[in-house]
Parts: structure tokens; sequence; C-alpha cells
């Protein structure tokens, strides 16, 4: 993390709005309590939109965030020729795309047709989610007319992202696939084709290669099976997607598949479809992981009563975990149920903590070990962090050079992060640090975190916090932190 701040464009000249600021966090006496308000779940939004955007009939549509990701798999559903009626406009972001008040909408979908006619090019722009490219590009390449092309381009770190297992099982299942530039990776062509009955996919290097796939493979009438080989990461969204489908219509088998050869057990997905919009709206549920960072928030500031309505311990999101990983640090979660998550009390002991199932909460727990470390009471370690160097930054270095630059011990590995029960020195580093997240939102969640229990502490670029969570810095400011911004 440098000290020097990086070029951030705005179109609007006043600096007190902290996505237009060169650098915020919040200030010392903060305290978040009470109901914190979280947006609309982005990882079940993009799998909602996929499904209707190949289901077939209107499907009415409640609590869709207004993050970049979602506006981004609102462009990529209308370019593969769904439609949305009364005039919205999903490809324009400054028009909010879809997204009215309470996030309501609706989206007609285009669903395949064995006997139609290729549809003309199709231009998916799925911005710097790779959640969206994968989904997307499995429907561009196995949910269209034959023949019908596709190109997936895409923005930021986006293009220095791979995903080798699936477009290799995008050949195996008979679409065209051909990266523009290096192997592997996007922008990349795709020439659609029926899924063959049966399709494999090899040592997936994200869940959302299984996804994208079920979601494509579940468009077509009939069954057909998909096997995949070798372990999958972060195996929960896959469950998340699996309960998006069986709203749609669609149903999902899974088994698994022994092999005496290393490498070659796994998992057999059978798949039934086709897709039909359902009959009742289909809400979006608030985001777990917004709602972590929200009850860590919390807990860092005192330990009052902090809770998030809308989404229970029973939600398919992975990163409900986040009650269970605060039990972990020694806070009490009583009160969480069906339609609540609730945190009280100061993490008061180290833990140590498999994020595998859920990666994307490794930042929020990082912050809430360093919180402990700091205050002696013990150090933590994180582990299945394989994932992280691979998303918009490599996260378990950012990670780590943070914690280190608050005087903490940090041993560093290539899938986990070790934090030191020995605090910094008393008199030690007291000097204002400016935290660069390289543009990575959750880093921005991390940095914003640190602010709240350690002293002059901004994190740079919060604007990229659009990426999932638009309104951070003011949902907290309402829920009782004291915000500064340059």
């Amino acid at each position: 993390m440098g000290t020097q701040a990086p070029l951030y464009r705005t179109l609007n000249p006043d600096r007190t709005d902290p996505l237009l600021a060169r650098a915020a966090g919040f200030l010392e006496g903060s305290v978040i309590a009470g109901p914190v308000r979280v947006p609309g779940s982005k990882s079940m939004a993009q799998r909602i939109l996929a499904a209707a955007s190949v289901a077939r009939g209107l499907t009415r549509l409640g609590g869709l965030p207004s993050s970049d990701d979602v506006v981004g798999a609102l462009r990529c559903a209308r370019a593969l020729g769904a439609r949305f009626p009364e005039g919205q406009r999903p490809d324009d972001p400054l028009a909010a795309a879809l997204l009215r008040s309470g996030g309501e909408g609706q989206i007609v979908g285009d669903p395949p047709s064995p006997e139609g006619a290729a549809r003309p090019w199709a231009r998916l722009e799925p911005g710097e989610s790779g959640t969206c490219a994968r989904l997307f590009s499995a429907l561009g390449a196995l949910a269209r007319p034959e023949g019908s092309g596709s190109e997936v381009v895409p923005a930021g770190t986006l293009s220095s992202r791979s995903s080798g297992p699936l477009f290799e099982a995008l050949r195996g299942a008979g679409a065209g696939v051909e990266p523009a530039g290096a192997p592997d990776r996007w922008p990349a062509l795709f020439t659609a084709a029926t899924p063959r009955d049966s399709v494999e996919l090899r040592h997936p290097v994200s869940s959302q290669e299984v996804s994208g796939l079920l979601l494509a493979m579940a468009s077509h009438a009939g069954e057909r099976r998909l096997r995949v080989l070798g372990p999958i990461p972060s195996r929960g969204y896959v469950d998340m997607t699996v309960g998006v489908l069986g709203r749609f219509g669609g149903s999902v088998r899974a088994e698994a598949l022994a092999s005496d050869t290393a490498g070659e057990a796994g998992t057999l997905f059978t798949i039934r479809g086709p897709l039909t919009a359902p009959a009742s709206p289909f809400a979006c549920e608030p985001d777990a992981s917004a709602a972590a960072v929200a009850l860590a928030a919390g807990v860092l500031t005192g330990g009052e009563r902090t809770w998030v309505d809308g989404i229970g311990t029973g939600s398919l999101q992975p990163d409900v975990a986040i009650v269970p990983c605060l039990q972990a640090f020694g806070c009490s979660v009583e009160g969480s149920g069906r339609d609540r998550l609730v945190a009280t009390g100061t993490p008061s002991r180290g833990a140590r903590i498999d994020c595998g199932p859920f990666p994307d909460l490794a930042p929020v727990l990082a912050a809430v070990a360093a919180f402990v470390a700091l205050r002696g009471l013990g150090g933590s370690a994180l582990t299945g962090l394989e994932t992280l160097p691979g998303k918009e930054c490599d996260r378990i270095s950012v990670l780590a050079t943070g914690l280190r630059a608050l005087g903490l011990g940090v041993e560093q590995g290539s899938a986990s992060l070790t934090i030191s029960d020995e605090p910094p020195a008393p008199g030690g580093r007291r000097e204002a640090l400016q935290l660069n997240p390289e543009g990575d939102h959750r880093m921005v969640f991390f940095g914003a975190l640190l602010s709240l229990f350690e002293a002059r502490i901004v994190c740079l670029e919060p604007g990229c916090v659009r990426k999932s969570w638009p309104g951070f810095w003011k949902d907290l400011a309402v829920a009782g932190g004291r915000l500064c911004s340059s």
C-alpha cells in the first residue's frame, strides 16, 4: 500500500461526497449500532438476471442493488436479447438501469430455440465483474440459437483474469471459443451451439464456472449432465445458483463422482430445463457480504447491538457465515435467526477460520483479527484463501501490507494469512496512514473497518465501493459512523 494517491477522476469538484473524494475514513468516537441498511445481494441479483434473460415470460423483480456489477449484468442481459418494458434503459448506468424505488423492474427473457435463426452479433460488457463475465460467457455460448455470435469485452482488471476451464468446457460442449488476446482470458468471441447431453468441466478455478454452465444448460428443454472433475471452490455459490434455477422451474441434482485416479473425483450434476419466469415477483434479499461489514463495524466500535434485517442464518449466501465467525472471535450473535443477523460485544480472542467456503469474508475477518491483535488478545489465522490473488487485486498481499502497516506481525502464504499474537511495541507507529485498495471495493471495506478503531487512517479510492455497495459511506454514517473525507 503506497502513500501516493492515484489519479482519481470526477465530474464534480465538490469533495464532500466520499464517492468523489481522494480519500475517506471514519473518525475516532464513531459508534455503529442499531439497524444498518445494506443493498440487495449483487451475487444473487446477477444470477436472477442471468436466469431471467433466458427464461420464457416476464419476470418481475424487486430489491436489486444499483451496484456497477449489477448494471453490468443488465447490459449483458439486454445484449443477449432480453427486453425491459416501460422504456427502462439497462444499458445506461446513469439512468440507474432498471433500478427504480426499491430496485423494482421487469425483464422479458429471450430463451434459446433449436429451430431459431442465428441472432445478430452481441457485444457483452460485464464491466469488471468476474461473476458476470463467466455467467454470460456461458449463456452467449450455449443459450442462443446455433451460430449466433457474441463477444465478451472486459473492463479494468477483468482483462487480466483467466477462466481456462470454462473456455475448454464450452468448446467441449460444441461452442466456438476464440480469445481475442491472451489464451483463456477476455476479451473473447463465442459462437453459440446447443449444448451436448453431457458436458465436462475439469478443475474449475471458480464456482462461477459451474454456475454459468448450469444456467446455460438449464435454459434448454430436457435433461443434461455436467461432470465437474476436481473440487469446486466456494461451493456455496453453486447452491445459490441452484436455488435461483429452482425458482425458474429448473431442477438440478448433484451426486458425488468417485474415482481411484487422483484429481478425477468430483460432482455429477443432472440438470433439467427449460426455465420459465416465476408467477410471483422475485425479490433479491439483502447482501450477506455487506451485512458482514455492517456487523463487524458494530462489534469494532463498542459492541452495541447491531443488526441487518431481511436476511437470516438460513440464507443460501455463503457470507451469512459471518455469524459463527464473529462468535469465534468472542462476540455474541444472540437474536440472529430467520429474518435478521445480529451481533453484540467486542472481539475478545483470536480465531482460526477456514475462509474457503466464503472467501469474500477474508477482508472483514482480517480487520477483526487486527483489532484483537492490537489489544494483545491473541493471534489469528485465515486459511482457504486460494482464490483471493485472482480477484480485482491480489487480496492476500494487500491485506498483509495493510496489517503490517499497523505494526502487526503477519505471515503471508499462498492461501493463508497468520496474524501474530504479539501487539506492536508501545510508542510504535502513530503516523497517519493512507491505505491504497488498488481499486478493489473489498479492500476499501477493510480500510474503512480499520479506521473505526485505529486513529488517522483513511482509504484511497473510496468511490470504488460503487462495484457492490454505492451507499456504503452514507449508510454507515447514518448508523453512527463519523465520516472524514478529503
